[in-house]
């Protein structure tokens, strides 16, 4: 199957970053490479502030049109998270499939996900994103082609959300109900006073590697993103000294709250742990190893609620470099 070609944009707001946009732009070029897109460019334009409309101003616009037609692209892929309505001028105009970086994670977990349960909350950090989309343009073409109260259109709009509200309800609540299941294991777990320890930090960190080391199995590691998405669990130690090691899902640069939100079994491991295991890729340059850190620190207080004092930062891939480097990173 050929790859479909992509094109990369971000407005960048900040004039001052003159490093931090590079690493984002190659991470997001890394993120489409494992959804599958052959990256055929990359547009950068420097906004104080995003255009309401298109992210992007008028005469960049005009360039991204020439530059999808040139360049024969099949999917526009943007940095910044787009709204709804900008989402919807911007495919109006390119005639090209237009996704954020929100909507091509959620890509990359539905091709590693392969039990019910990310499933459902992949699924569910969808509908939480097309929905506004889905509104708009359900209410843009109905109601157009069918003006007047109780007309044709205003019924088949109607249905239609009608249809995605349900849908979502029914997600939540199987999620739910795990989660339920998964919380009285928690709470057994408190019960026979085993520490939690859990393992959390960006993908491709090493974390499962560090997760089979530690516990001698073989779980799924390859250097794809999101390999795991739904935590793993395992007694390590001995009888008189054991504890609980969790696996659980990477993070990614400028996480969507509403992404990491959906997966709300992952974040209560996360929170009910003892311990918090940082993993970093120490090999990676000293901004990206920061930004790493920082960051996830701000995901681990923010969203999930964890203060710092249970969490260790842990440097890994240390063989990839000279001892010396690895001392003065650390």
């Amino acid at each position: 199957m050929e790859e479909k070609r992509a094109l990369l944009v971000m407005v960048k707001t900040n004039p001052h970053d003159h490093v931090m946009w590079r690493l984002r732009l190659r991470e997001l070029s890394e993120l489409a490479r494992s959804a599958g897109y052959r990256v055929v460019g990359e547009v950068v334009q420097t906004r104080i502030k995003e255009a309401v409309n298109y992210v992007v101003g008028r005469g960049k616009l005009e360039e991204l049109k020439a530059l999808s037609r040139d360049k024969n692209v099949d999917v526009v892929i943007f940095y910044n998270v787009l709204s709804s309505k900008q989402k919807y001028n911007l495919e109006r105009e390119l005639r090209r499939r237009v996704i954020d970086r929100y909507e091509l994670t959620l890509e990359i977990f539905e091709k590693a996900a392969t039990d019910k349960l990310a499933k459902l909350q992949i699924e569910l950090a969808r509908i939480k994103k097309a929905f506004p989309y889905l509104k708009l343009q359900a209410r843009l073409k109905y109601l157009r082609e069918h003006p007047g109260f109780k007309s044709a259109g205003e019924y088949a709009y109607h249905n239609k959300i009608t249809f995605l509200r349900r849908r979502m309800r029914k997600v939540i609540e199987e999620i739910e109900r795990e989660r339920f299941v998964r919380l009285k294991q928690l709470e057994r777990r408190r019960e026979l006073g085993i520490p939690v320890v859990c393992v959390v930090g960006y993908y491709n960190s090493g974390k499962t590697t560090l997760f089979n080391a530690l516990t001698g199995l073989n779980k799924p590691v390859s250097n794809r993103p999101f390999t795991t998405l739904s935590s793993k669990y395992y007694v390590c130690g001995n009888p008189r000294a054991s504890f609980f090691l969790v696996d659980t899902i990477g993070f990614v640069l400028d996480l969507d709250p509403r992404l990491i939100s959906s997966f709300r079994i992952n974040l209560d491991d996360m929170r009910e742990a003892d311990l918090l295991l940082l993993v970093v890729d120490v090999s990676e340059s000293d901004e990206l190893v920061e930004l790493k850190i920082s960051t996830s620190l701000k995901i681990l207080r923010e969203l999930v609620g964890v203060p710092e004092e249970k969490v260790m930062v842990v440097f890994n891939k240390c063989d990839l470099l000279p001892e010396e480097e690895v001392k003065r990173k650390l």
